[in-house]
């Protein structure tokens, strides 16, 4: 279905809370910035940059814009869930809609890649959405455009600590990489929701990655939560002495995406042709790998080294659901799924307690792809 840009210029709208003035940013406490996203740019150094209906098959044909607009996008080859951007480089599909597209690797943390964009390095990132939220609502200037794919973490339980579900978790020790990522934020909701204090009925443990399944082998925790490809793998290898718990790719949790697409909020002002642009091409790369897992296959292999097989990669791919209404959705099925994730935020204690979800997600969504 076409879906034509909207040309009119974004509309300034308060932020949450019960004051209908713009908040000048403040900067956060290094304990704020533990407890929040994973971590945030100072929000001193965000002012310094600029203040602040999904379809089943690709996007509209582009509009006409100015010819090879160029972009920076924040982008970790060695993250599979994101394949879709090495996709759209290998297909053309940038250049389809307008684009020059360059990359920027900056690692997984959150501090690095939110600085990035603050400073004007990147126009552009896609990552898990609970990155984004406290830093969104601390003033942080981009804007969710759309969905990118669901899925890619993964709840690790033991058998051996005789769960088998959720509910068992109580009073279970869960391992993490890192005690302040998204990761733990998705799994505090999940157990809130079932009735479990995520912070008084379970224990939670720091470890590396790579040391979960021998975490587990010594009793010193009893699941882990994880990513791919290690997850997959040590999973594969336990001799089915571990199994996949819960995940955000199934069941009611695989419902909704989970890495988005975030564009500095300068460039949708400026040039919100190129950034429609930008968004109708993840879409359109989302929608091909939910449709050919082959060609995202060939992609992850060019475009980073991977010691899997093509099978293993294939199995990998396939568990994020990249179709339109849970891996890509716009319009105002996105709209409505980052406002659930607001909500669940605001009730594991992320979100501050004056924080209006429906005011906030209107004003950290935007809808490029509007008739």
């Amino acid at each position: 279905m076409a879906h034509p840009l909207q040309t009119a210029t974004d509309r300034k709208t308060a932020p949450d809370g019960a004051s209908s003035e713009v908040p000048q940013p403040t900067r956060l406490s290094r304990r704020a910035l533990l407890q929040t996203a994973g971590a945030t740019a100072s929000l001193s150094l965000l002012a310094g940059s600029a203040l602040a209906q999904p379809a089943a098959s690709a996007p509209a044909a582009p509009a006409v814009i100015q010819p090879s607009t160029k972009i920076t996008i924040i982008w970790n080859p060695s993250s599979l869930c994101l394949v879709v951007v090495g996709l759209a480089q290998q297909r053309g599909i940038f250049e389809k809609h307008g684009l020059e597209v360059d990359t920027l690797n900056v690692g997984s943390d959150t501090n690095a890649i939110l600085e990035a964009v603050a400073l004007g390095k990147a126009d552009a990132t896609s990552n898990n959405i609970l990155r984004f939220i406290k830093p969104l609502e601390a003033g942080f200037d981009v804007k969710l455009t759309a969905g990118v794919h669901a899925g890619c973490s993964y709840l690790i339980a033991s058998r051996a600590a005789g769960i088998t579900s959720i509910a068992d978790l109580r009073g279970k020790r869960i391992g993490m990489a890192d005690l302040a990522s998204p990761n733990k934020f998705l799994y505090a909701s999940v157990l809130k929701k079932a009735g479990i204090d995520p912070d008084n009925d379970i224990t939670w443990r720091q470890f590396p990655a790579d040391v979960f399944s021998l975490a587990v082998d010594k009793g010193e925790i009893d699941a882990f939560v994880d990513n791919h490809p290690n997850a997959y793998f040590v999973v594969k290898r336990s001799q089915g002495k571990l199994f996949e718990l819960a995940s955000n790719g199934t069941g009611e949790l695989g419902m909704r995406t989970c890495c988005v697409l975030a564009i500095r909020g300068s460039l949708i002002r400026e040039n919100r042709p190129a950034a429609a642009g930008l968004t109708r091409a993840f879409v359109e790369a989302a929608l091909l790998v939910d449709g050919d897992n082959s060609l995202a296959v060939t992609a992850a292999r060019h475009f980073a080294p991977h010691k899997a097989s093509d099978e293993e990669i294939g199995e990998m791919i396939a568990s994020y659901p990249y179709d339109a209404q849970r891996g890509c959705p716009t319009g105002e099925e996105f709209r409505q799924q980052v406002l659930s994730y607001a909500r669940d935020l605001k009730e594991v204690g992320v979100l501050k307690p004056g924080t209006d979800p429906v005011r906030f997600t209107n004003r950290v969504f935007v809808d490029l792809l509007k008739a």
